[in-house]
Protein backbone atom coordinates (compact mmCIF):
# COMPACT_ATOMS: atom_id res chain seq x y z
CA UNK A 1 0.00 0.00 0.00
CA UNK A 2 1.69 3.65 -0.91
CA UNK A 3 2.64 5.75 2.21
CA UNK A 4 -0.13 8.77 2.86
CA UNK A 5 0.56 11.67 1.05
CA UNK A 6 2.13 14.98 2.79
CA UNK A 7 -0.46 17.27 4.33
CA UNK A 8 -2.49 20.12 2.38
CA UNK A 9 -0.36 23.00 1.29
CA UNK A 10 -1.48 25.29 2.99
CA UNK A 11 -1.17 23.08 6.77
CA UNK A 12 2.66 22.42 5.63
CA UNK A 13 2.85 26.26 5.08
CA UNK A 14 1.64 27.16 8.69
CA UNK A 15 3.81 24.99 10.54
CA UNK A 16 6.98 26.45 8.56
CA UNK A 17 5.67 29.50 9.01
CA UNK A 18 5.60 29.05 13.00
CA UNK A 19 8.95 28.47 12.53
CA UNK A 20 9.85 31.53 10.57
CA UNK A 21 7.83 33.69 13.69
CA UNK A 22 10.14 32.68 16.04
CA UNK A 23 13.64 32.67 13.95
CA UNK A 24 12.23 36.34 13.42
CA UNK A 25 12.00 37.11 16.88
CA UNK A 26 15.18 35.59 17.64
CA UNK A 27 17.34 37.88 16.19
CA UNK A 28 15.40 40.65 16.61
CA UNK A 29 15.56 40.89 20.26
CA UNK A 30 19.44 39.89 20.04
CA UNK A 31 19.80 42.74 18.18
CA UNK A 32 17.57 44.90 20.30
CA UNK A 33 18.50 43.76 23.76
CA UNK A 34 21.20 45.78 24.17
CA UNK A 35 18.59 48.82 24.94
CA UNK A 36 18.13 47.18 28.23
CA UNK A 37 20.74 48.87 31.18
CA UNK A 38 23.36 45.64 32.43
CA UNK A 39 22.05 46.47 36.42
CA UNK A 40 18.84 45.62 35.34
CA UNK A 41 17.63 42.06 36.08
CA UNK A 42 15.94 41.61 32.69
CA UNK A 43 18.93 42.08 31.20
CA UNK A 44 20.29 38.95 32.44
CA UNK A 45 17.67 36.80 31.40
CA UNK A 46 17.64 38.40 27.62
CA UNK A 47 21.31 37.59 27.67
CA UNK A 48 20.97 34.13 28.66
CA UNK A 49 18.02 33.58 26.48
CA UNK A 50 19.24 35.27 23.50
CA UNK A 51 22.90 35.73 23.23
CA UNK A 52 23.01 33.06 20.09
CA UNK A 53 20.18 35.04 18.48
CA UNK A 54 21.93 34.77 15.12
CA UNK A 55 20.86 30.78 15.18
CA UNK A 56 17.89 32.33 13.78
CA UNK A 57 19.61 33.11 10.49
CA UNK A 58 20.08 29.52 9.92
CA UNK A 59 16.78 28.21 10.36
CA UNK A 60 15.85 31.18 7.93
CA UNK A 61 18.11 29.15 5.60
CA UNK A 62 17.11 25.89 6.12
CA UNK A 63 13.95 27.23 5.87
CA UNK A 64 14.77 28.75 2.61
CA UNK A 65 15.83 25.66 1.35
CA UNK A 66 12.96 23.37 2.17
CA UNK A 67 10.55 26.02 0.62
CA UNK A 68 12.55 25.59 -2.91
CA UNK A 69 11.78 21.81 -3.43
CA UNK A 70 8.07 22.65 -1.87
CA UNK A 71 7.28 25.51 -4.37
CA UNK A 72 9.24 23.53 -7.44
CA UNK A 73 8.39 20.05 -6.47
CA UNK A 74 6.21 18.20 -9.32
CA UNK A 75 6.62 20.85 -11.97
CA UNK A 76 8.14 21.42 -15.19
CA UNK A 77 9.49 24.60 -16.17
CA UNK A 78 9.24 26.33 -19.51
CA UNK A 79 12.00 29.62 -20.35
CA UNK A 80 8.91 31.35 -19.32
CA UNK A 81 8.52 29.81 -16.29
CA UNK A 82 11.63 30.19 -15.07
CA UNK A 83 11.66 33.74 -15.79
CA UNK A 84 8.79 33.99 -14.09
CA UNK A 85 10.45 31.99 -11.46
CA UNK A 86 13.17 34.35 -10.92
CA UNK A 87 10.64 37.69 -11.07
CA UNK A 88 8.35 35.88 -7.94
CA UNK A 89 11.56 35.14 -6.21
CA UNK A 90 12.82 39.05 -6.70
CA UNK A 91 9.49 40.85 -6.21
CA UNK A 92 8.93 38.46 -2.95
CA UNK A 93 12.54 40.31 -1.52
CA UNK A 94 13.30 43.20 -3.33
CA UNK A 95 10.34 45.83 -2.75
CA UNK A 96 10.08 45.84 0.91
CA UNK A 97 13.81 45.48 1.75
CA UNK A 98 14.63 48.56 -0.84
CA UNK A 99 11.84 50.59 0.59
CA UNK A 100 13.28 49.90 4.27
CA UNK A 101 16.93 50.28 3.40
CA UNK A 102 16.21 53.51 1.81
CA UNK A 103 14.16 54.97 4.75
CA UNK A 104 16.85 53.30 7.52
CA UNK A 105 19.49 55.66 5.03
CA UNK A 106 17.32 58.56 5.59
CA UNK A 107 17.58 58.22 9.26
CA UNK A 108 21.24 57.66 10.21
CA UNK A 109 21.95 60.54 7.54
CA UNK A 110 19.20 62.69 8.98
CA UNK A 111 20.41 61.83 12.43
CA UNK A 112 24.18 61.36 11.74
CA UNK A 113 24.00 57.96 13.17
CA UNK A 114 27.68 56.70 12.84
CA UNK A 115 26.79 57.16 9.08
CA UNK A 116 29.33 55.63 6.70
CA UNK A 117 30.10 55.31 3.30
CA UNK A 118 28.55 52.30 2.69
CA UNK A 119 27.21 51.77 -0.86
CA UNK A 120 23.36 51.88 -1.20
CA UNK A 121 23.48 50.46 -4.89
CA UNK A 122 25.31 47.07 -4.04
CA UNK A 123 23.44 46.96 -0.91
CA UNK A 124 19.96 46.80 -3.34
CA UNK A 125 21.83 45.01 -5.86
CA UNK A 126 22.25 42.26 -3.66
CA UNK A 127 26.03 42.74 -4.57
CA UNK A 128 28.87 41.88 -1.34
CA UNK A 129 30.22 45.21 -0.35
CA UNK A 130 34.03 43.98 0.42
CA UNK A 131 36.26 40.97 -0.08
CA UNK A 132 37.05 40.06 3.59
CA UNK A 133 35.36 39.84 6.76
CA UNK A 134 33.54 36.20 5.92
CA UNK A 135 30.47 35.13 6.33
CA UNK A 136 29.14 39.23 6.00
CA UNK A 137 31.39 40.61 3.40
CA UNK A 138 30.25 44.39 4.20
CA UNK A 139 27.57 44.97 6.32
CA UNK A 140 24.52 46.15 3.86
CA UNK A 141 23.34 49.94 4.34
CA UNK A 142 20.62 48.13 6.16
CA UNK A 143 22.90 45.97 8.00
CA UNK A 144 20.76 42.67 8.25
CA UNK A 145 20.61 42.70 3.87
CA UNK A 146 24.36 40.66 4.15
CA UNK A 147 22.28 37.44 4.52
CA UNK A 148 20.12 38.43 1.49
CA UNK A 149 22.57 38.11 -0.94
CA UNK A 150 22.86 34.92 0.19
CA UNK A 151 19.51 34.39 -0.34
CA UNK A 152 19.18 35.91 -3.90
CA UNK A 153 22.11 33.95 -4.64
CA UNK A 154 20.40 30.46 -3.56
CA UNK A 155 17.41 31.52 -5.86
CA UNK A 156 19.68 32.05 -8.56
CA UNK A 157 21.34 28.40 -8.07
CA UNK A 158 17.62 26.50 -7.83
CA UNK A 159 16.66 28.60 -10.90
CA UNK A 160 19.58 27.57 -13.09
CA UNK A 161 19.20 23.99 -11.69
CA UNK A 162 15.59 24.44 -13.14
CA UNK A 163 16.44 24.54 -17.06
CA UNK A 164 17.76 20.43 -16.53
CA UNK A 165 13.85 19.58 -15.74
CA UNK A 166 13.75 16.33 -13.92
CA UNK A 167 17.38 16.24 -13.63
CA UNK A 168 17.45 19.84 -11.68
CA UNK A 169 18.58 18.59 -8.02
CA UNK A 170 21.07 16.95 -9.24
CA UNK A 171 22.52 19.84 -11.25
CA UNK A 172 22.05 21.83 -8.13
CA UNK A 173 24.02 18.97 -6.32
CA UNK A 174 26.86 19.37 -8.55
CA UNK A 175 26.61 23.22 -8.82
CA UNK A 176 27.41 22.80 -4.69
CA UNK A 177 30.08 20.58 -5.40
CA UNK A 178 32.11 22.96 -7.15
CA UNK A 179 31.24 26.19 -5.60
CA UNK A 180 31.65 24.70 -1.97
CA UNK A 181 34.09 21.95 -1.94
CA UNK A 182 35.78 21.46 -5.86
CA UNK A 183 37.05 24.99 -5.54
CA UNK A 184 38.17 25.41 -1.86
CA UNK A 185 40.20 21.83 -1.84
CA UNK A 186 41.88 22.72 -5.21
CA UNK A 187 43.12 25.81 -3.98
CA UNK A 188 43.86 24.37 -0.57
CA UNK A 189 41.53 26.44 1.64
CA UNK A 190 38.74 24.03 2.49
CA UNK A 191 36.97 24.70 5.82
CA UNK A 192 33.27 24.50 7.31
CA UNK A 193 34.15 27.04 9.61
CA UNK A 194 32.28 30.33 7.63
CA UNK A 195 34.77 33.03 9.72
CA UNK A 196 37.71 31.50 8.28
CA UNK A 197 37.68 31.44 4.76
CA UNK A 198 40.00 32.37 1.69
CA UNK A 199 39.64 35.17 0.23
CA UNK A 200 39.86 34.73 -3.45
CA UNK A 201 39.89 38.96 -4.29
CA UNK A 202 35.88 38.75 -5.32
CA UNK A 203 33.23 39.37 -2.67
CA UNK A 204 30.57 37.58 -4.97
CA UNK A 205 32.67 34.63 -5.45
CA UNK A 206 33.76 34.17 -1.74
CA UNK A 207 30.52 34.29 -0.47
CA UNK A 208 29.40 31.75 -3.38
CA UNK A 209 32.35 29.27 -1.47
CA UNK A 210 31.46 30.33 2.14
CA UNK A 211 30.40 27.39 4.01
CA UNK A 212 27.54 29.41 5.19
CA UNK A 213 25.53 28.22 2.10
CA UNK A 214 25.40 24.14 3.23
CA UNK A 215 22.40 25.23 5.10
CA UNK A 216 20.45 25.94 2.43
CA UNK A 217 21.64 22.39 1.62
CA UNK A 218 20.09 20.84 4.53
CA UNK A 219 17.11 22.62 3.76
CA UNK A 220 16.80 20.96 0.30
CA UNK A 221 17.86 17.52 1.51
CA UNK A 222 14.78 17.59 4.06
CA UNK A 223 12.34 18.86 1.74
CA UNK A 224 13.39 16.26 -0.89
CA UNK A 225 12.70 13.70 1.78
CA UNK A 226 9.49 15.32 2.57
CA UNK A 227 8.24 15.59 -1.17
CA UNK A 228 9.24 11.29 -1.56
CA UNK A 229 6.72 9.05 -0.25
CA UNK A 230 8.79 6.40 0.52
CA UNK A 231 11.41 8.79 2.70
CA UNK A 232 7.90 10.73 4.12
CA UNK A 233 7.06 7.26 5.14
CA UNK A 234 10.07 6.32 6.99
CA UNK A 235 10.83 9.71 8.73
CA UNK A 236 7.18 10.34 9.53
CA UNK A 237 7.65 6.85 11.93
CA UNK A 238 10.37 8.07 13.36
CA UNK A 239 9.94 11.37 14.35
CA UNK A 240 6.10 10.40 15.52
CA UNK A 241 8.44 9.02 18.80
CA UNK A 242 7.26 11.73 21.27
CA UNK A 243 11.29 10.57 22.73
CA UNK A 244 13.14 11.23 19.48
CA UNK A 245 11.15 15.05 18.40
CA UNK A 246 12.07 15.50 22.78
CA UNK A 247 15.46 14.76 22.68
CA UNK A 248 16.12 16.30 19.59
CA UNK A 249 14.58 19.59 20.84
CA UNK A 250 16.49 19.40 24.12
CA UNK A 251 19.48 18.98 22.33
CA UNK A 252 19.06 21.87 20.47
CA UNK A 253 17.61 24.09 22.93
CA UNK A 254 20.84 23.61 24.71
CA UNK A 255 23.34 24.16 22.28
CA UNK A 256 21.69 27.15 21.39
CA UNK A 257 21.51 28.41 24.56
CA UNK A 258 24.90 26.94 25.95
CA UNK A 259 26.73 28.64 22.81
CA UNK A 260 28.17 25.25 22.58
CA UNK A 261 29.82 24.66 18.34
CA UNK A 262 28.05 28.65 18.43
CA UNK A 263 27.90 29.94 14.79
CA UNK A 264 26.40 30.06 11.05
CA UNK A 265 28.50 26.89 10.22
CA UNK A 266 27.07 23.67 8.87
CA UNK A 267 28.50 21.47 12.08
CA UNK A 268 27.13 24.58 14.31
CA UNK A 269 23.60 26.60 14.54
CA UNK A 270 23.32 25.09 11.05
CA UNK A 271 23.24 21.27 12.24
CA UNK A 272 20.56 21.71 15.45
CA UNK A 273 18.14 24.57 13.50
CA UNK A 274 18.16 21.28 10.63
CA UNK A 275 17.65 19.01 13.49
CA UNK A 276 15.15 20.89 15.00
CA UNK A 277 13.16 21.95 11.77
CA UNK A 278 13.05 18.07 10.24
CA UNK A 279 11.80 17.03 14.15
CA UNK A 280 9.22 19.84 13.98
CA UNK A 281 8.17 19.52 9.90
CA UNK A 282 7.51 15.86 10.49
CA UNK A 283 5.87 15.55 13.83
CA UNK A 284 3.28 18.17 13.39
CA UNK A 285 2.60 17.30 9.91
CA UNK A 286 1.74 14.05 10.84
CA UNK A 287 -0.68 15.07 13.51
CA UNK A 288 -2.40 17.73 11.37
CA UNK A 289 -1.30 20.11 14.10
CA UNK A 290 -3.13 23.58 14.22
CA UNK A 291 -1.56 27.44 15.91
CA UNK A 292 -2.50 30.07 17.74
CA UNK A 293 -3.61 32.38 14.90
CA UNK A 294 -1.80 34.98 16.28
CA UNK A 295 1.79 32.46 16.07
CA UNK A 296 1.01 32.38 12.17
CA UNK A 297 0.46 36.36 11.83
CA UNK A 298 4.01 36.87 13.03
CA UNK A 299 5.54 34.10 11.19
CA UNK A 300 3.49 36.06 7.92
CA UNK A 301 5.19 39.18 9.05
CA UNK A 302 8.65 37.27 9.33
CA UNK A 303 10.50 39.14 6.78
CA UNK A 304 9.34 42.62 7.70
CA UNK A 305 10.33 42.21 11.18
CA UNK A 306 13.67 40.94 10.35
CA UNK A 307 13.93 44.07 8.16
CA UNK A 308 12.35 46.65 10.69
CA UNK A 309 13.45 46.25 14.02
CA UNK A 310 17.02 47.66 13.90
CA UNK A 311 15.44 50.89 11.93
CA UNK A 312 12.73 51.13 14.79
CA UNK A 313 15.28 51.02 17.57
CA UNK A 314 17.92 53.29 15.34
CA UNK A 315 14.86 55.63 15.14
CA UNK A 316 13.51 55.65 18.66
CA UNK A 317 16.29 56.30 20.70
CA UNK A 318 17.26 59.13 18.73
CA UNK A 319 13.71 60.36 18.90
CA UNK A 320 14.16 60.55 22.59
CA UNK A 321 17.42 62.17 22.48
CA UNK A 322 16.80 64.92 19.87
CA UNK A 323 13.78 65.59 22.66
CA UNK A 324 16.26 65.61 25.30
CA UNK A 325 14.98 62.59 27.34
CA UNK A 326 17.99 60.58 26.64
CA UNK A 327 17.14 58.68 29.77
CA UNK A 328 13.91 57.14 28.05
CA UNK A 329 16.28 56.16 24.96
CA UNK A 330 17.61 53.07 26.79
CA UNK A 331 15.99 50.63 29.88
CA UNK A 332 13.68 47.74 29.99
CA UNK A 333 10.53 49.99 28.69
CA UNK A 334 12.38 51.00 26.11
CA UNK A 335 13.36 47.46 24.87
CA UNK A 336 9.53 47.08 25.12
CA UNK A 337 8.35 49.66 23.03
CA UNK A 338 10.78 48.70 20.25
CA UNK A 339 9.71 45.29 20.01
CA UNK A 340 5.75 46.61 20.43
CA UNK A 341 6.70 49.50 17.58
CA UNK A 342 8.82 46.52 15.43
CA UNK A 343 5.40 43.81 15.72
CA UNK A 344 3.03 47.13 15.14
CA UNK A 345 4.97 48.70 11.89
CA UNK A 346 6.07 44.94 10.75
CA UNK A 347 2.30 44.30 9.96
CA UNK A 348 1.51 47.26 7.98
CA UNK A 349 4.92 46.26 6.11
CA UNK A 350 3.21 42.70 5.59
CA UNK A 351 0.35 43.96 3.78
CA UNK A 352 0.93 47.26 2.06
CA UNK A 353 5.19 46.19 1.21
CA UNK A 354 5.41 42.53 1.37
CA UNK A 355 1.38 42.22 -0.32
CA UNK A 356 0.33 44.92 -2.31
CA UNK A 357 3.67 46.72 -3.41
CA UNK A 358 5.06 42.79 -4.85
CA UNK A 359 1.29 42.58 -5.96
CA UNK A 360 1.34 45.90 -8.05
CA UNK A 361 4.72 44.94 -9.16
CA UNK A 362 3.55 41.24 -10.34
CA UNK A 363 0.50 42.01 -11.98
CA UNK A 364 2.63 44.41 -14.59
CA UNK A 365 4.32 41.42 -15.62
CA UNK A 366 0.79 38.85 -15.35
CA UNK A 367 -2.09 41.29 -15.27
CA UNK A 368 -4.17 38.11 -15.50
CA UNK A 369 -3.13 36.21 -12.43
CA UNK A 370 -4.47 38.17 -9.10
CA UNK A 371 -3.73 35.01 -6.84
CA UNK A 372 -1.90 36.73 -3.49
CA UNK A 373 2.03 35.52 -3.65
Amino acid sequence: MQSEKPLSRSSKIQSIQILRGVAAIVVAIYHVKELTNPEEPFKAVLSFLFNNGPAGVSLFFVISGFIMVYITDNRKYSLRDIGLFFFHRFIRVWPAYAVITLAFAFIVFRFHIGWESTNIIKSLLFIPLTNDDPPYFGYSTLPVGWSLNYEIYFYFLVGLSLFFKKYKWTVFFLLILVTLVIIPVSTGHFTLDPNKTYNYGNGYLNMMTNPVIWNFVYGILIGLSFTHDTTYSKLTKVFSSKYIVSTIVILSVWQYLSGFFGGLGPLKWGLSMASLFIAFIYYTDARNSQFPKWLEAIGDMSFSIYLLHLPVRVFLEEVFRKLGYPLYSQGTAMFLLTMAMTILLSALSYRYLELRLSRFLRDLIQPSKRKVL
